[in-house]
């Protein structure tokens, strides 16, 4: 197979394989907002990552530098050694992400075998202004995560 037949291949398969994270994306009751654009503009900026076992995604009290889809499996939710949570398929993971210069205040490691997009910050801020239900649904995210208390202004 000469260069260009390998280029042109690789990104057939990439192609399949965003239309793949598309489609299941539209499965989750967290992205009936989105419309087909929308997913396929996130999928398009997204790295999709597959697990075969046990796997940190984010590790407490590291910067936040991007978040994660959970396309497949379930991941534990960790504050020191206790697991507060446990999250499945759907799940927008490290919304944090866009706190700049603030620490990851949990671990999220996947519990076996998993499949996850990943969004680096810059990609996830870019997203952010292109696709309402983006921000809609991060905040929802968010609100559900953080405690009310942890995010109020102080007086």
């Amino acid at each position: 197979m000469d260069n260009r037949s390998y280029e042109r291949a690789s990104a057939e398969a990439r192609k399949q394989e965003q239309q793949e994270s598309a489609r299941r994306l539209r499965e989750f009751p967290t992205f009936e907002k989105f419309s087909d654009d929308d997913l396929k503009k996130l999928v398009e900026a997204a790295h999709r990552t597959s697990t075969s076992g046990p796997w940190p995604l984010i590790r407490q009290h590291t910067p936040s530098d991007a978040c994660y889809i959970l396309l497949s499996g379930e991941a534990g939710v960790y504050v020191g050694h206790e697991r507060i949570a446990l999250v499945g398929p759907g799940e927008i993971i490290g919304e944090s992400a866009l706190r700049r210069g603030k620490l990851r205040n949990a671990t999220v490691t996947t519990t076996g075998r998993a499949e996850v997009l990943h969004i680096e910050r810059d990609d996830l801020e870019r997203l952010l202004t292109e696709i309402r239900a983006l921000r809609e649904t991060l905040d929802e995210t968010v609100a559900r995560h953080v405690p009310a208390s942890a995010t109020a202004e102080p007086s």
